[in-house]
């Protein structure tokens, strides 16, 4: 699986998942990546690392042809978005895990080296990476979450959020299609928790028939998938995850809100 360049013994396999298809240009020959704090959030990268899998970069290049790119532009294109090349000017705080999350996933791990690349290839301007297409840089990540052993669920649960943040910073009707899923969605739950907790449970519910509210609740989850666009398989993961992910959060969120204004009221008090 790793690729490593003729006559040159610097590229090796990435130590935490060497079948991921990542090699590292290391001269230790551990193949470690080098990375070091710059401040309280922020690393540097500091030396190179490039991802090798001919499925998934035939994959890349046949979806770069369909939209419109010529043989060799693909290929160049993928083979520049699988390559890491450390820069001064490019820290990061490795994958982006708000601390309230950070129960489910840390900023680390398997999918280290994928959220790196995906970060290059996710700049500041829409569709303006690599790739030319930030959905597809979506899809790339999820694939090398893929080969470095990422969990199934978790890869795509990932790969919902970043594909979630993808539509929202197109703006236009992919910002509105979000808008009107979240909707979607905030009725779907409330109505798939009320109505299960008035079967199991016999909490008050103003229809006389929960099951069928409970079906309905379920059923909009396909309904809205369509508001994803070619995306659309991750609006149903995102939808069934929400169900068990977004209560744990909101009390993540808030049990770690109050211990913030513990911090403050400790300095407030003289406290260091």
């Amino acid at each position: 699986m790793a690729e490593h360049t003729s006559g040159d013994e610097r590229w090796v396999s990435w130590r935490v998942a060497p079948e991921s298809g990542f090699v590292v240009d290391d001269p230790t020959g551990r193949g470690e990546v080098d990375i070091a704090q710059t401040d309280e959030r922020q690393f540097l990268v500091r030396n190179a690392f490039r991802f090798h899998d001919p499925d998934v970069e035939e994959y890349m290049v046949g979806q770069l042809i369909e939209r419109g790119s010529t043989g060799a532009d693909a290929r160049r294109a993928v083979d520049t978005a699988r390559t890491f090349v450390p820069r001064d000017d490019n820290p990061t705080d490795l994958a982006s895990i708000p601390r309230f999350l950070r129960w489910f996933e840390n900023p680390y791990g398997r999918h280290s080296l994928a959220a790196l690349i995906h970060d290059e290839l996710i700049t500041g301007t829409v569709n303006s990476g690599a790739l030319g297409s930030d959905t597809l840089s979506d899809r790339f990540f999820r694939e090398m979450m893929r080969t470095s052993g990422v969990p199934w669920l978790r890869r795509w649960i990932m790969w919902s959020a970043v594909a979630l943040r993808t539509r929202w910073v197109a703006g236009g009707w992919r910002r509105l299609s979000v808008v009107v899923w979240l909707l979607l969605s905030v009725v779907g739950i409330s109505a798939a928790v009320g109505s299960t907790g008035a079967l199991l449970f016999g909490w008050p519910w103003p229809t006389s028939s929960p099951a069928v509210s409970l079906a309905l609740s379920l059923l909009m989850i396909f309904v809205a998938a369509p508001l994803w666009g070619r995306q659309w398989a991750a609006s149903l993961v995102a939808a069934v995850a929400a169900l068990w992910l977004l209560p744990a959060a909101i009390v993540a969120y808030f049990a770690y809100a109050l211990y913030l204004l513990s911090e403050k009221a400790a300095r407030t008090g003289g406290l260091t």
